[in-house]
């Protein structure tokens, strides 16, 4: 008789032992992942590297599509209504939890644990090379040629703020779609473009958050006038605080707000190859939604997913314009993510300096880039079911949802998607903290994950973009590096470095060179003026009753490019930091929002 080896399995939770061994039955019905073995062949390095890279991450996607789709038998996870003794059908308030907190997951795979401080030869490293290429080359050029230094420096200098420039242009053409669009009645249009009802989930990803504060972005979802096509979804952790509690309040609440129906969901913790965070929640909590709703393949086309986070305030025609916008551009389920421009004015005028002028300037970029040259999607963002369907919904092992997920559903489609945008504002909490100090310790901590989590998913989109069409491939990846290695982190410390050397370093600079450097400077001030305008006009726009002194708002303009630059340095340590440990560092921190209540 042949022995069988036994294997490695994990519990679903690491609150108590949570590795055993398990024999593997032979006639067993459990789905086995069984990973190809690869002879590589040692060509020279970097060819190694890639190939083993992209076995990893190829493993990593495999053995976590499998513990998701095991979590949705019920021997791991169970339905049970809100309220006690309540007939379940397809309109009862659920919650889906984990069956126990120490069930064994037994996958047939042999578990290996993400590996961390292992992984530093990665392609984040090409941010790392621009950045040592490009910051540093004011201090030497000049002592090669003293000539050659003060044509070049002033030339790139010029690259950069065309950059802006531009950016500031598109910024304010969507700025005017915007109000042209303040007044319209979204709703009206929809039934004569209506030939199949379209289906609306909107998923909310909690942790800590303050129910008050998940309440209030709950009911801005209730204030929709499309409500009735609305599944709420909220998803908590397994270590969410009195979220049993929670679950009952928010209930009782908007239990009669007009939903078609509403499901909580409990993440749980500890499960193979996952990062604690949003993606892992929203991964887990949409799955076991749409488990649980009436969705066949062909109408998955039909049903339009926003995820968004538990400080998300949606104007009441969010979901009539998302609607709206699909059927106009024919249901474009397969190459389209939705995308509405965010605004930051959650008491952002009682925040400091540093919290307000990165919100003006995110918002800014957000109209200006990041939709118009189809960038990526970011925090509050919509999309097809049968896209998150093909695309094996959100990967659980990163932390930036809004990039990984378009990364990953471009290999699926084979395309490069584009970002439609919603014409409505919608507003997204900032950084907070109870203090200046702890404010700006807040900020510097996001600004550090979102860079760290901006150089993981690069290096999973080099892995698999082998497997996308070439021009798509190229043309998204050359706009990500631009975008997050040379605008937000290179231009601004260049321009310390370009100052430095034309003042201390460069001799007999013409004065023609010295006024073109000026003429810089004021054009790249005027684009920081445009993002500080679309603030006074939009907060109109939204309703949002904002008090700054025109001192302090002066202030804050003349600051911005000392925050600018205090946001490169912060991600200029983050991506070191990736050099030196590895991917352990990249985890998602939750935000502090206790001020926003």
């Amino acid at each position: 008789m042949k022995h069988n080896p036994p294997k490695l399995v994990r519990f679903m939770s690491e609150q108590y032992q949570n590795y055993g061994y398990t024999g593997e039955d032979p006639d067993s019905e459990t789905p086995k992942i069984i990973a190809p073995i690869k002879v590589i062949k040692k060509k020279n390095f970097i060819r190694q590297i890639s190939i083993e890279a992209e076995h990893k991450v190829d493993q990593l996607e495999q053995e976590a599509e499998l513990v998701s789709e095991i979590l949705q038998q019920p021997s791991f996870t169970r339905l049970k209504s809100i309220h006690e003794n309540e007939i379940i059908d397809q309109h009862t308030t659920i919650v889906i939890e984990p069956v126990a907190e120490h069930t064994v997951i037994e996958t047939g795979v042999t578990h290996s644990a993400i590996k961390t401080g292992s992984q530093r030869v990665r392609w984040n490293l090409l941010f790392n090379l621009l950045l040592w290429l490009v910051v540093p080359l004011p201090f030497w050029v000049p002592f090669l040629s003293n000539k050659v230094a003060y044509c070049i420096i002033p030339s790139i200098q010029g690259v950069f703020i065309f950059m802006w420039t531009i950016i500031a242009i598109l910024a304010a053409k969507n700025v005017f779609i915007l109000f042209a669009n303040r007044k319209r009645n979204f709703t009206e249009n929809i039934a004569s473009l209506e030939k199949t009802r379209i289906r609306h989930i909107v998923a909310i990803s909690c942790y800590k958050e303050p129910l008050e504060l998940i309440a209030t972005s709950v009911q801005s979802v209730a204030n929709q006038t499309e409500v009735h096509r609305i599944t709420m979804v909220v998803s908590f952790e397994e270590k969410t605080p009195d979220k049993e509690e929670k679950c009952k309040c928010l209930d009782d609440r908007f239990k009669d707000a007009g939903f078609e129906r509403i499901i909580f969901t409990i993440h749980p913790f500890g499960l193979p190859n996952e990062i604690p965070g949003k993606c892992s929640n929203s991964n887990y909590g949409l799955r076991m939604a749409v488990s649980q709703m009436d969705a066949a393949g062909d109408d998955m086309d039909n049903i339009l997913v926003t995820t968004c986070d538990a400080d998300s305030k949606f104007p009441p025609n969010y979901i009539a314009a998302l609607t709206l916008k699909y059927l106009q551009e024919n249901r474009p389920a397969l190459t389209t993510i939705y995308q509405a421009p965010l605004f930051y004015n959650w008491k952002l005028d009682g925040l400091s300096f540093v919290t307000r002028v990165t919100g003006l300037l995110r918002s800014l970029l957000m109209l200006g880039a990041l939709i118009p040259c189809n960038i990526n999607t970011m925090s509050i963002f919509s999309y097809s079911l049968s896209l998150a369907k093909k695309g094996k919904f959100i990967h659980p092992a990163y932390q930036m949802d809004d990039i990984i997920c378009l990364i990953r559903w471009m290999g699926v489609t084979q395309q490069r998607l584009r970002i439609s945008m919603i014409p409505v504002p919608v507003i997204s909490g900032p950084t907070s903290g109870e203090t200046i100090e702890t404010e700006i310790i807040e900020w510097a901590r996001q600004a550090r994950r979102w860079t760290i989590g901006a150089a993981e998913v690069f290096h999973y989109f080099v892995i698999k973009a082998k497997r996308m069409p070439t021009m798509a491939a190229l043309s998204w990846g050359l706009v990500f590096i631009i975008y997050y290695g040379v605008l937000l982190c290179t231009a601004g410390l260049f321009g310390l470095t370009s100052l430095l050397s034309m003042a201390l370093i460069i001799k007999n600079v013409p004065p023609v060179v010295t006024y073109i450097m000026y003429g810089f400077l004021g054009l790249q001030m005027l684009t920081f003026l445009v993002a500080f305008i679309i603030d006074a006009f939009i907060v109109q726009l939204m309703n949002v009753h904002q008090r700054i002194f025109i001192l302090r708002n002066a202030f804050h303009f003349i600051s911005t490019p000392f925050v600018l630059l205090g946001y490169s340095l912060v991600e200029l340590y983050a991506l070191h930091e990736v050099v030196v440990f590895g991917r352990k560092v990249c985890k998602h921190g939750a935000s502090a929002k206790n001020v926003l209540t």
